[in-house]
């Protein structure tokens, strides 16, 4: 009388461990996916151990960690644009272009301590990021501006900051609250950051 019950609670022993540990491997797989590729701040530090490895900059998979807005008033007759949207505020129109947190970007130029970035296609389409002069190993690259037209304040983040550039020929201001947005690179688990590669497929005699 006692056997049957003791393999029935065996067979579901069995089936619990089995699912128990079926379950530890999906968790297992699932972090190790969210562990091998991963976002940090493009610092001072990381530019100079990029440049040791001697891999291109223009190379590299870059990132805005905030929103940005660009705005420029219109006359009427000027109302068509090519990027973003026009809206009518205030009795004006205003061309809006929209650059969202975590846009892809890539380099297409380097100076020493600031990289013109270009979040889509197009020339003379590109954003400063950049660090002060003389900056420690851990300092962010941010965005830059021609000209800052309010006082940058770090210490209120519902300040909306305002900057001055010249973007596809134009002049926008860049509107964002809080802090000035940063540039970001996505790396592997491994701390080697990921670079556009290919592997050559082979060529035979004819």
């Amino acid at each position: 009388m006692y056997l049957p019950r003791f393999a029935t609670f065996t067979s579901l022993n069995r089936t619990t461990m089995k699912f128990i540990n079926t379950l530890l491997v999906i968790t297992v797989l699932a972090l190790s996916s969210c562990s091998t590729s991963q976002k940090s701040y493009f610092t001072v530090d990381t530019r100079k151990w990029v440049e040791e490895k001697t891999i291109p900059i223009e190379k590299l998979q870059f990132y805005i960690d905030k929103d940005v807005e660009l705005r420029r008033e219109l006359a009427a007759r000027d109302a068509k644009v090519s990027s973003g949207k026009v809206v009518f505020e205030n009795g004006k129109y205003v061309n809006i272009i929209i650059l969202k947190a975590g846009t892809f970007g890539v380099c297409t130029r380097t100076l020493n301590n600031t990289l013109e970035i270009s979040f889509e296609n197009g020339e003379n389409k590109n954003i400063r990021f950049g660090v002060p002069d003389k900056s420690g190993t851990n300092a962010v690259y941010s965005l830059f501006a021609d000209e800052w037209t309010r006082s940058y304040n770090t210490y209120n983040p519902e300040i909306s900051q305002s900057g001055k550039i010249v973007y596809d020929g134009e002049v926008y201001y860049m509107r964002f609250s809080g802090e000035r947005p940063k540039l970001m690179i996505e790396k592997s688990s491994k701390d080697n950051y990921q670079v556009n590669k290919r592997v050559m497929g082979g060529r035979k005699v004819d």
